[in-house]
């Protein structure tokens, strides 16, 4: 593999977590027998989804998981909610279990 290709596709998709996810969705979609968006003869489905990421072939929707802009208009998690009692009427502590004084497993 010409290794010049995940350089050029690092210019489409910069973050590398995310060009390897984007290649690997591209990877997925070619085995299950996708139409290939550039023609090249021969190469294996990981090469073809990496040079079809760097030739820009998708359009911003189809990349728009992938792209660092993306993930600011994500919705975040709220802030956790209060945890319920447990069944004996004790709060849940905020560290884990302790056993009662005396107890021997």
């Amino acid at each position: 593999m010409n290794p010049l290709i995940v350089l050029d596709a690092t210019k489409v998709v910069p973050n590398p977590f995310a060009l390897t996810m984007a290649a690997a969705a591209r990877t997925r979609a070619l085995r299950n027998r996708a139409e290939p968006r550039i023609h090249m003869e021969g190469e294996p489905g990981p090469y073809l989804a990496l040079s079809e990421i760097a030739a820009n072939a998708f359009t911003d929707d189809e990349l728009a998981p992938f792209l660092p802009k993306a993930a600011a208009k994500t919705p975040r998690l709220g802030p956790p909610r209060a945890l319920p009692e447990l069944c004996d009427g004790r709060p849940h502590a905020a560290g884990a279990f302790a056993p009662e004084a005396g107890a021997i497993h």
